[in-house]
Order: C-alpha cells, then sequence, then structure tokens
C-alpha cells in the first residue's frame, strides 16, 4: 500500500490535474451553450424554440457515456467514410482524445446549463425588461446591464452543482484513454493488482476535491445573498 502510494502519487496528481482542466474547459463552454440556448428558447421566433428545445432534449437524454463514443469514434469515421474533405478537416480535432471529451460533456452539460440558466432568466421581474426597453435599451443592453447580473445570483447555486458532476464525468474520459485521474487509478491496479488502494486513492482525489468546491461555492452563495440583500435595500 505504501509503495503504490510513494510509486504512484505524481501520476495520481498528473492524472487529477487533467480532470481539473477538462472540467473547467467543460463547464466554461457548457455555461456558453447553455446562455444561448437560454436565449434561444425564450426566442419569438418558434423555429428557434423548437431548435434549441431539441437539443435539450436530445443532450440530456443521451447517455454522458454514449455522447463521448458517438463524437471520438463515430463522427471522425463517419467523416472519413464520407469522402469530404471539408468535413474531415472540421472534425479532424475530435481525433484527439482531450477534445472529443470536452466537446461531448459541454454537450451534454450544456443541456442542462440551459434549463437552469432559462429558469434563472424567468425568475427576473418582466417589469424590470419593459423599464429598460421603455428608456431605449436594446435587448442586448438590458441583458447585460439588467437580466444577467440578478439572473448569474440565482443560477450560481445550481451551476456550482452542475460544476461538481462534470467533474465526476470526466472519469469517463478514461474509456477512450484520457490519462486523467480515474485511467491512472486503472493502470496503477492493473500493474499492483492493488484494486482497492488504487481506486480508493483516487475516491479521496474526488471526494476531497468537491469539499472543496462545496466550501468555496457556499462562501460565494453567502456573498451573493448578501449583495442582493443590499440592492434591495
Amino acid at each position: 500500500m505504501v509503495q503504490l502510494i510513494s510509486q504512484y502519487s505524481g501520476a495520481y496528481l498528473a492524472g487529477f490535474g487533467i480532470a481539473v482542466f477538462i472540467s473547467i474547459v467543460v463547464i466554461a463552454f457548457s455555461i456558453l451553450i447553455g446562455t444561448f440556448a437560454a436565449i434561444g428558447r425564450t426566442s419569438r421566433y418558434s423555429a428557434v424554440r423548437m431548435l434549441t428545445a431539441c437539443y435539450v432534449a436530445v443532450f440530456r437524454g443521451l447517455p454522458p457515456l454514449l455522447t463521448l463514443y458517438l463524437i471520438y469514434f463515430g463522427l471522425p469515421s463517419w467523416a472519413a467514410s464520407a469522402d469530404i474533405p471539408f468535413l474531415r478537416w472540421l472534425l479532424q480535432p475530435l481525433d484527439n482524445r482531450i477534445a472529443a471529451a470536452i466537446a461531448a460533456f459541454a454537450l451534454t452539460s450544456g443541456a442542462y446549463s440551459t434549463e437552469i440558466i432559462r429558469a434563472a432568466m424567468a425568475s427576473v421581474k418582466t417589469e424590470q425588461t419593459d423599464a429598460a426597453r421603455s428608456i431605449g435599451m436594446t435587448y442586448g443592453l438590458a441583458f447585460r446591464r439588467i437580466i444577467a447580473p440578478q439572473a448569474f445570483r440565482t443560477a450560481f447555486p445550481p451551476l456550482s452543482n452542475e460544476y461538481i458532476a462534470v467533474v465526476k464525468v470526466t472519469s469517463l474520459a478514461s474509456v477512450i484513454g484520457v490519462e486523467e485521474l480515474m485511467r491512472t487509478a486503472q493502470l496503477a491496479g492493473n500493474l499492483t493488482f492493488q484494486y482497492v488502494v488504487a481506486y480508493s486513492m483516487a475516491g479521496i482525489y474526488y471526494v476531497t476535491f468537491v469539499i472543496v468546491l462545496q466550501s468555496i461555492s457556499h462562501r460565494m452563495e453567502r456573498k451573493l445573498s448578501r449583495g442582493t440583500a443590499a440592492h434591495r435595500r
């Protein structure tokens, strides 16, 4: 046990770093996708509403592992068989394991972020938007100055939970060979046959990181709630 910990501690730390990197990039894209899709969900154009609703329904319904397989194994091979140069060029980055994992997890997480952000936007009273429009603000300006700041306060707690979920989902990247934390544990277990210790070490990293994230999230929530109370006064 002590030998495994001392021998693979560096590899575990590197794998944890890759997992954190993937999760940060994924949640950034998730929020970006979610914001635009949430705006689309409230669009006055029925085609835009239908398109974004279909996106949410599909990627909330697909298991993340299946999405990962489709993006890493399915799309590049389909592009190669289609023999369309532009399509091969467009999907070529998906041959990279980390890029494919980020794309798959961002699309899945983005569907959940869409509903979180849409609900947060809906919590902002329409009277405030109407008042902004009445004084000449465009929708974009009203969104940046009025809707987005208030919606962010409402969306922050569920988005924090979504990030924690993303951190754990990154473990699925191990199935396509990304040497993140879970893959490191698998390799350590296979080489030493100490599977309980190998996987327990990975579990300690995950649990510790999630506890730290929860602590930071709770502090941020308190600050945001104090800011909201002060603004109302």
